[in-house]
């Protein structure tokens, strides 16, 4: 997504099963290879993960 990623927008590098499908590739923006997931972040469920990660999109949108 060469502008950036909206919150709240699905990343089109996801696939199917939520795995990023260019994960390891040097196309992969930095802002991804720099998250570092920790279990407060992923919580017991894909719904709580989702939540934190609006929580930060939200946090870090340009005005």
């Amino acid at each position: 997504m060469p502008d950036g990623k909206p919150a709240g927008m699905r990343c089109i590098q996801l696939t199917g099963d939520n795995r990023c499908a260019i994960f390891g590739q040097p196309e992969r923006p930095a802002i991804c290879r720099s998250l570092r997931a920790e279990p407060m972040m992923c919580g017991a469920d894909r719904a709580h993960a989702l939540a934190w990660l609006t929580q930060l999109e939200q946090a870090t949108a340009s005005r």
